[in-house]
């Protein structure tokens, strides 16, 4: 939790950006719906299901490459899954 003082510098620096660079302001301040391809939940799906290919392949062959790509994949996959964004439009966040 911020002391008195540091949310009082922090709103002043705030305002600053607001003054100064609305533009940034609004960019650092919006949160909710960015675009982009890492929304699609059939990619997200998808990509899970390469990974989960790729292990079983390189145990069933024993090769140690598709293995291992296989798990950076399945970690890709769970970064995606755990940074999902959720459809709520985008509102501009204020400091509280």
């Amino acid at each position: 939790m911020l002391s008195h003082h540091e949310r009082r510098e922090l709103e002043r620096i705030q305002e600053w950006f607001e003054r100064n660079d609305p533009h940034l302001a609004k960019a650092l301040g919006e949160v909710g719906k960015p675009g982009g391809w890492a929304r699609s939940r059939p990619l997200r799906y998808s990509i899970d299901a390469l990974a989960i290919a790729l292990i079983i392949l390189g145990v069933v062959t024993l090769n140690f490459g598709l293995i291992f790509f296989g798990a950076v994949c399945l970690a890709a996959a769970a970064c995606l899954h755990v940074t999902r964004w959720n459809d709520a439009p985008v509102r501009h966040r204020r400091l509280e």
